[in-house]
């Protein structure tokens, strides 16, 4: 199924020719990644460049050189592709989404598209990494130095090309993240329901069929609206603690968490059509599985808690009747719903262990669950293994 990551970063002075040398894999980074059996998928040197750029390496060493001190040298959008799409598929998903996104301000920008294995489950992981200049090409000619000077609307072709940036036409740079990472989501959603409209589970012996989609939400938001208990995961990174055995268990254990809540979800929506609807007070539906899984929620979030016990015997008292004829195995949910009270937290902990060299050399290798749909617009901690790492 497909995954859901893009996330915006920005450098300052100093790191955007080694950056372009990294995601091209030229040079020193020709090999970096020959263990993890890498496919450098397309290299996209430059568009929307300036005209004095004879080649991408010489645009990124004058931003170098001569941008002002402090100012954002080039910003990056990284972004997770699906693997279910050729490469060929993959490039035209990322063009078109320049085409709207990038080209009409004429950012100059180069992109590669890479396709590394997950060192966890052994997936495929195509991913871009794009990165541009704020410093708008407008087509006058100027020197390498002169553009990146300040802009001066009185007289352009004597300063510098005008940086606009991204938060342009938005209330503010908040705004401006969640329309651009609305915008991918939409975007992926399309093209997943032209290539890959549906993906296939197996649960309980029974082969369940549901629309491959993703969403910008972070887990957070997502367990809100859709009464879910999805759990982040820490990113693997760059860092010796991803080598250790306790490390990735402990991601494995997050994982097989996400898919039993996974599971649940779509046992959930399977049942949609031949349940009978509960109502909340909003007039919202929800079927008889749902109202129970979203107390579950309710009973971690809930502040009141005497008020939400009255509430839970009011609701199971109704609900119970139609999960019977179902065969659902009352007692356990009713244990869950009541560990859920005196227990708010999941019971998974997250503690990584740092192990001696002598002691890393063993590795996990277990088939993992799919990765979650999800994603998480907080710092930390992110919801993928996405070894993107560079300078």
């Amino acid at each position: 199924m497909a995954t859901y990551h893009f996330s915006i970063k920005s450098k300052n002075k100093g790191y955007a020719t080694q950056h372009y040398l990294y995601i091209a894999r030229l040079m020193q980074y020709e090999g970096i990644r020959k263990k993890s059996e890498e496919v450098l998928e397309h290299v996209e040197p430059g568009r929307c460049m300036p005209s004095w750029v004879k080649d991408p390496v010489e645009f990124w060493q004058a931003a170098d050189t001569f941008e002002r001190a402090n100012a954002k040298v080039y910003m990056e959008y990284e972004i997770a592709l699906p693997n279910e799409f050729t490469p060929e598929q993959r490039k035209t998903l990322i063009e078109t989404f320049l085409d709207k996104h990038i080209a009409p301000q004429q950012y100059p920008h180069s992109y590669a598209i890479h396709n590394v294995k997950s060192r966890l489950s052994g997936e495929e992981q195509p991913h871009c990494h794009l990165m541009f200049s704020l410093k708008a090409d407008d087509g006058l000619e100027r020197t390498a130095e002169q553009y990146f000077k300040r802009y001066n609307p009185q007289d352009p072709a004597k300063a510098g090309a005008k940086k606009i940036q991204l938060q342009d036409g938005h209330a503010d740079y908040s705004t401006f993240l969640l329309h651009i990472r609305k915008a991918w989501e939409n975007h992926l959603n399309d093209a997943l329901a032209e290539h890959c409209p549906t993906v296939t589970y197996q649960i309980d012996g029974q082969d369940i069929t549901i629309k491959n989609q993703v969403s910008a939400d972070n887990y957070e938001k997502y367990n809100e609206i859709h009464g879910t208990l999805y759990l982040p995961e820490p990113k693997l990174g760059a860092g010796k603690q991803n080598e250790t055995v306790e490390y990735l268990a402990e991601i494995q254990k997050i994982r097989l968490h996400n898919a039993k809540e996974r599971e649940m979800e779509q046992k959930q929506r399977q049942q949609t059509q031949t349940h009978e609807y509960f109502y909340s007070c909003l007039n919202e539906p929800y079927t008889s599985l749902e109202v129970m899984h979203y107390l579950n929620y309710l009973a971690k979030k809930a502040k009141n808690q005497k008020e939400l016990n009255q509430d839970f015997k009011e609701i199971i008292k109704t609900q119970k009747p139609m999960l019977q004829t179902e065969h659902w195995n009352l007692n356990r949910m009713d244990y869950q719903l009541k560990n859920s009270l005196e227990y708010p937290d999941p019971q998974i902990e997250f503690n990584p262990v740092l192990k001696s060299q002598a002691e890393q050399s063993k590795v996990i290798q277990t088939n993992q669950p799919a990765e979650s749909t999800l994603s998480s617009i907080q710092p930390k901690p992110k919801n993928d293994d996405y070894d993107f790492g560079g300078p």
